[in-house]
């Protein structure tokens, strides 16, 4: 780490921008303006408070005095390099949990095999590129739905009131866009609670879908959810237009994957949408001309059973009330 700030001086660069985990969409932001980013780990930082991340002062001070175990981040392997591993574990503990709340009508990867239909979903906005998806969308008749963070949704009202206007889904995409696995129960109701409110505060409706960013979770994240009236809603086709393989590349990754009853993941904010905008017509092209219909992600969603929650307490053994 020490070499890398060394050539990022003698490139010229004095400055480096430093986030960590609850702050999921800086860096993106950051890389695109040209500034070197570096990721300072919970392990190295003081308790958060519970609606944000540390302070921008302990950020920078945490980082001068621990620069060789932070992370530099790049574009194309986002905010979570080097935490693959963790995030592939946790996932893998969730298994059972999802089972249970797929049961009962709080977990989504996926719609009905038989039906030819798909749900494009964007997630990350809203952003000044939402208003073209928008645009793009009216054009061809076709509903998504938008899976907003609540910092985004606070800042850009009209777009907010404008996907609800048209007929699209909002779902919640917490309010900093955190790693799941690094917070607390509170923390957690906060990313939840506030994006919801934001949403309610323009649309009178408050979502009840919930996409955790990156598709991270843990089994007790799942729990806390649905314990909040949220059914979690991930992807079954990824057009990885985070990673900016260009407009085809996109296109490819979308289709590749889509099939009957397939969720669609895409991006409206985060960074520069541009290669998604140019994508967005020809997969809609290819995907009408195949026959499918699109629909917003919550026509895959099944009625929460209200008997569901005993069961779910029954797969996390010690969870009462989501508490360990």
């Amino acid at each position: 780490m020490a070499a890398t700030l060394r050539r990022l001086e003698a490139d010229g660069n004095s400055v480096a921008g430093v986030v960590e985990s609850t702050n999921g969409l800086l860096d993106g932001p950051l890389l695109a303006a040209g500034l070197p980013v570096l990721r300072v780990d919970p392990w190295l930082l003081p308790r958060r408070p519970v609606g944000g991340s540390a302070p921008a002062r302990t950020l920078a001070l945490r980082a001068k005095d621990n620069v060789g175990l932070l992370v530099p981040l790049d574009v194309r392997s986002g905010t979570l390099k080097g935490r693959t591993t963790e995030y592939d574990d946790a996932i893998a503990g969730s298994a059972d949990v999802e089972k249970a709340m797929a049961k009962n009508g709080l977990f989504l990867e996926h719609g009905d095999a038989t039906a030819r239909q798909v749900a494009l979903t964007f997630d990350d906005g809203p952003s000044p590129f939402t208003d073209r998806v928008l645009d793009i969308l009216r054009n061809y008749e076709a509903k998504a739905t938008f899976f907003c963070v609540g910092l985004h949704a606070d800042c850009y009202p009209k777009t907010v009131a404008r996907i609800a206007a048209e007929g699209h889904l909002l779902g919640n995409h917490t309010w900093s866009h955190p790693f799941v696995p690094d917070l607390t129960r509170d923390e957690m109701r906060f990313q939840i609670q506030a994006t919801n409110h934001a949403i309610r505060m323009v649309t009178d409706v408050e979502p009840t879908l919930v996409r955790p960013p990156y598709g991270s979770r843990t089994p007790e994240a799942l729990v806390w959810m649905a314990e909040m009236g949220m059914t979690t809603v991930l992807w079954d086709a990824d057009s990885r237009d985070w990673s900016l393989p260009g407009p085809d590349g996109i296109v490819a990754n979308a289709l590749s994957q889509a099939r009957n009853g397939s969720i669609v993941l895409m991006h409206d904010g985060g960074g520069n949408r541009e290669e998604t905008v140019l994508a967005l017509p020809r997969i809609l092209d290819s995907l009408l001309e195949q026959g499918y219909t699109l629909v917003t992600a919550d026509r895959f969603t099944a009625p929460a059973d209200p008997a569901g929650s005993p069961v779910l307490q029954d797969v996390l053994p010690g969870v009462r009330g989501g508490e360990l």
